[in-house]
């Protein structure tokens, strides 16, 4: 190491490596050309060598690690996915919750929630050899599940015990580098961080060489440390004398310390590549190393919990309850049944409980047989998977002229889209795709167009007016003195008249008339494509002359988490300009003309419009207008009548769950919230979310699944080969497992895997939330996201997945799906299905499909 640290060390000012020894990172310049003759070319390769060896234990230390995405375009995801490869019960994060207390489960089983029969099958399923095992106690046969269900019940657990808090160096690190970071890291800042164009790591060291909060002889040491972050986190390894084999873990451990960080330098290595965590860890080690803070030990490996002293004891005291006059041998036969069953496995057995007793009563509401529709439906309704989307389409579909269907909510138009003359642009698609077209719009009426974007660059040149003299160093007094007249009734305003104050900055704006330019970013045959796999997908067979493509928003003021409360589908933003991108595409002549050859016939009389189903307010607003044919005014103007109904009605149902909301407020009340700023509570989200159902709508059509299941259509006689259902497993359903299990571990750990309350958030850029004014970003959803006070309404549980499709088939695709087997296997979601509607349920486990078990008993949803 030693010799690979001296090279290190010495290289220096060239960019381009000409070694044999390929590079991953290619920002970094730890290995230069040989340009520098006192370098030997072997020893640098050496250097070289070393830092691809390091690069690669940070690489394999941050494998647990989950991206952060930054708040602006804040995306769900599953805080423990690094661990999705292992059993759901053998994660071992520090500190992490992964189920809720005994006392919580035990309430629930006086209560009903949960029952006996719910308990035995969860038994069952967990430790299929108690399934059918029996004993003899008294001359009766005794099923071992009982046996087991009487100890879960009596027997007690250790509740997971509280991570030790770090010591105060590392306290004090984590504090000083949280102040760093937001000054390289956030985007176009007013005042640049000076030398970031060496990185983070090169414009740190420069500027720690002058900061005062330093010892003036850490300052010194410092100057010795590389000017790379590769060589120097390598010097500060051998400094603090870490050996070879401790280096990893020791990388890993540090990783710990600023979890939400060190996930969104993680992200924006991906993204951007602007900083690695190669130049955190090098920071970190660093000071360490010219501070003399050591690194804390690494754990010993914990050992399996002993639980033979106590295991003869429970067995006597369930004997006894069993028996009149236990013997030894009952109690050695019940002893060995607690051995199967050990006391660490019971909270993962009350959870499989506590989620099998939802899911029954779920599979047991679903309509038992297909049925068909008569009658051409005025109207279809194209509405997003998510679980807000079910309460709408429950209401519409009241009348027999609505078919609604569910569809991710981006359409399968995967864009980067840019308004009107404007500077910035969105990617509205999946996280997990990468854009490939960008999309923006002509005005169909240049005067209101002309006045749009004048009215528009004002209002950017007052707000970067505003925001410049709000934060220069000269004028922030005398701004606040002179503007402060016209801030206080603004924010009277605001306060005590948020709807006034809406209706008042609508007024201001002028509406711009356009279209979508989608043959600009998508040939014929892509468009035909899209529209081909829209149809098939969702299982749309006929078409009503008035079809609704229904994007999503939210709306709430002052919420640093509104991205959180968007389309999903289309990366944190709202779905409208996706919505208008497939409308266009399916009326388009030419692309008809292609379906019509592949099989989909979409009537002459057929028109597409794009609408937005703002989730707050539960409305529904038709977009571009001024693109309807006259032919369909009258049908607009009827289905406007009919979502305003079905709105006020969904609207009502949410009342009784929103915290200070009520079934006696006026909707224009209860609406309002969506533009008060001193709204904790706008709306629930996706909280309670617990299933998915991937089936034809006849599966759920007039059954009330209280907004808590995501819905996306499937037809199997439309999709021959399984890709659909294939694209459908592992795109939706994989985004509908990160919103699941985010609410989940936010649930369970509001303060740790949460962000905690929202009332004490302070936003550092768009980068992230801080709790106060220093410290790590928080890395999931807000305490008020998933309870109110101290009182929990999100029920945490893992996503039950329900599909109506031939079993082969379902089979074929998680196989050859790594991703699938992980989420499937290892317990993280649980899968039914059933190949026909005339057959019975079946459950996925790791060993194939099995009937589903009957006999719990169901209760409302």
């Amino acid at each position: 190491m030693a010799a690979a640290t001296s090279g290190a060390q010495s290289a220096g000012r060239a960019t381009a490596c000409q070694h044999p020894v390929p590079h991953r990172f290619p920002q970094s310049r730890l290995c230069p050309r040989c340009d520098d003759d006192r370098i030997p070319p072997a020893e640098c390769s050496e250097s070289c060598v070393m830092s691809l060896i390091l690069r690669a234990q940070i690489a394999s230390a941050a494998r647990n690690i989950v991206s952060g995405w930054p708040v602006e375009s804040f995306i769900a995801v599953n805080p423990l996915a690094g661990h999705e490869a292992n059993p759901f019960h053998t994660v071992t994060a520090a500190g992490v919750a992964l189920t809720r207390d005994q006392h919580d489960y035990l309430e629930d089983l006086r209560k009903g929630r949960i029952t006996d029969a719910d308990l035995a099958q969860a038994i069952s399923e967990r430790i299929p050899e108690l399934s059918s095992a029996t004993f003899s106690v008294d001359g009766q046969t005794v099923p071992a599940v009982r046996v087991a269900v009487l100890d879960m019940t009596t027997a007690s657990w250790a509740p997971i015990p509280t991570p030790s808090a770090p010591s105060r160096s590392t306290r004090w690190l984590d504090e000083y580098l949280a102040a760093w970071l937001p000054a390289g890291l956030t985007p176009d800042p007013l005042w640049p961080m000076p030398h970031i164009g060496d990185g983070f790591f090169g414009a740190w060291r420069r500027l720690a060489l002058r900061d005062p909060c330093l010892p003036r002889a850490a300052r010194r040491t410092l100057r010795e440390a590389p000017v790379q972050a590769d060589a120097a986190l390598d010097w500060a390894l051998a400094r603090l004398a870490i050996a070879p084999e401790l280096i990893r873990g020791t990388l890993a451990q540090e990783l710990e310390h600023q979890p939400g960080w060190v996930g969104y330098i993680k992200w924006r290595a991906e993204k951007h590549g602007d900083i690695d965590l190669t130049s955190y860890l090098a920071s970190r080690f660093v000071l360490r190393a010219v501070l003399t803070l050591p690194v804390a030990a690494l754990p010993s490996p914990a050992g399996v919990a002993d639980e033979r002293a106590g295991l003869w004891q429970r067995a006597e005291q369930l004997t006894a309850r069993l028996s009149e006059r236990p013997t030894r041998e009952a109690v050695a036969a019940i002893a060995r049944v607690l051995a199967h069953h050990p006391i660490t496995e019971h909270p993962f057995t009350w959870q499989k409980a506590y989620e099998l007793h939802y899911r029954t009563t779920l599979i047991r509401s679903l309509s038992p047989a297909t049925s068909t529709r008569g009658v051409r439906p005025t109207f279809q309704v194209v509405m997003c998977i998510d679980p807000r989307s079910e309460g709408m389409r429950r209401h519409l579909e009241i009348t027999d002229e609505v078919e609604t269907f569910g569809f991710a909510g981006f359409f399968g138009v995967p864009v980067r889209f840019a308004r009107y003359s404007a500077r910035g642009s969105i990617n509205s698609l999946p996280a997990l795709l990468t854009p490939r077209h960008t999309l923006t719009e002509d005005p169909t009426d240049t005067v209101h167009a002309e006045k749009y974007v004048a009215r528009g660059r004002a209002r950017d040149a007052l707000r970067r007016a505003v925001h410049n003299a709000d934060s220069s160093t000269a004028t922030p007094f005398a701004f606040a003195e002179t503007a402060g007249w016209l801030y206080g009734p603004t924010s009277m305003l605001r306060t005590f008249a948020p709807s006034l104050h809406r209706r008042l900055n609508r007024w201001h704006s002028v509406p711009l008339h356009s279209a979508v330019t989608i043959a600009d970013a998508f040939t014929l045959e892509e468009r035909a494509g899209i529209a081909e796999t829209a149809v098939r997908m969702m299982g749309m067979t006929d078409f009503a002359p008035l079809v609704v493509l229904a994007g999503h928003s939210s709306e709430s003021a002052n919420n640093l988490y509104q991205s959180a409360l968007d389309c999903g589908a289309c990366g944190g933003n709202p779905g409208a300009a996706n919505a208008r991108a497939a409308a266009t595409i399916f009326n388009d002549p030419a692309v008809r003309a292609l379906l019509m050859l592949r099989g989909i016939d979409i009537p002459e009389d057929t028109v597409f419009v794009a609408a937005d189903h703002n989730t707050t307010r539960d409305t529904i607003t038709l977009l571009d207008h001024h693109l309807i044919p006259d032919t369909h005014r009258g049908l607009t103007s009827q289905f406007d009548q009919l979502h305003y109904d079905a709105g006020l009605a969904l609207l009502n149902e949410r009342a009784a769950d929103l915290p200070g909301a009520t079934r006696r407020q006026s909707p224009a009340r209860v609406r309002a919230r969506a533009y008060d700023w001193a709204e904790v509570y706008p709306e629930l989200g996706l909280a309670g979310n617990a299933a998915m159902v991937i089936g034809s709508r006849t599966l759920t059509r007039g059954i009330d699944l209280g907004r808590r299941v995501f819905l996306h259509s499937y037809d199997t006689s439309l999709d021959p080969d399984g890709t659909a259902l294939e694209t459908i497993m592992t795109a939706p359903l994989v985004v509908a497992q990160w919103i699941n299990h985010q609410y989940y571990f936010s649930a369970l750990n509001p303060d740790t895997l949460g962000a905690g309350t929202k009332t004490i958030h302070n936003a550092i850029g768009t980068i992230g939330v801080i709790a106060g004014q220093a410290g790590d970003l928080r890395r999931g959803l807000p305490w008020q996201s998933v309870g109110v006070g101290t009182t929990l309404f999100h029920e945490p549980m893992r996503l039950a997945v329900i599909i109506e499709a031939p079993l082969e088939r379902i089979g074929v695709i998680i196989s050859r799906n790594q991703v699938l087997r992980n989420l499937f296997d290892n317990d993280w979601i649980t899968l039914t299905a059933r190949s026909t509607a005339h057959e019975p349920w079946h459950q996925y486990g790791a060993y194939g499909w099995k009937p589903t078990n009957s006999t719990t008993e169901g209760t409302s949803l």
